[in-house]
């Protein structure tokens, strides 16, 4: 995976939060909440990065839509057409 960074670098360190290590990152670098998210051991480099979409994750997706849907739709109305 190849892209060009949007802001400059951000230099940090790892630190303890419980039994895990962790990195603190500032609000403009962060994911939106509740996202689900991989992270991959390359060499010395951890990628973090959100998690792809699939077709298993389609009925989810659906499920979120309902918040947005309102009403009933309305029925079709089939018009007659002039076909000459």
């Amino acid at each position: 995976m190849s892209h060009t960074p949007s802001l400059p670098p951000f230099v940090t360190r790892q630190f303890m939060a419980g039994n895990s290590p962790a990195v603190r990152i500032p609000t403009n670098m962060a994911f939106p909440p509740k996202t689900e998210l991989v992270v991959i051991r390359d060499g010395d480099r951890i990628i973090v990065e959100p998690k792809e979409k699939t077709l298993g994750d389609i009925p989810k997706l659906f499920h979120a839509l309902n918040d947005y849907f309102v009403g009933d739709r309305p029925e079709f109305e089939e018009t007659e057409r002039n076909w000459s």
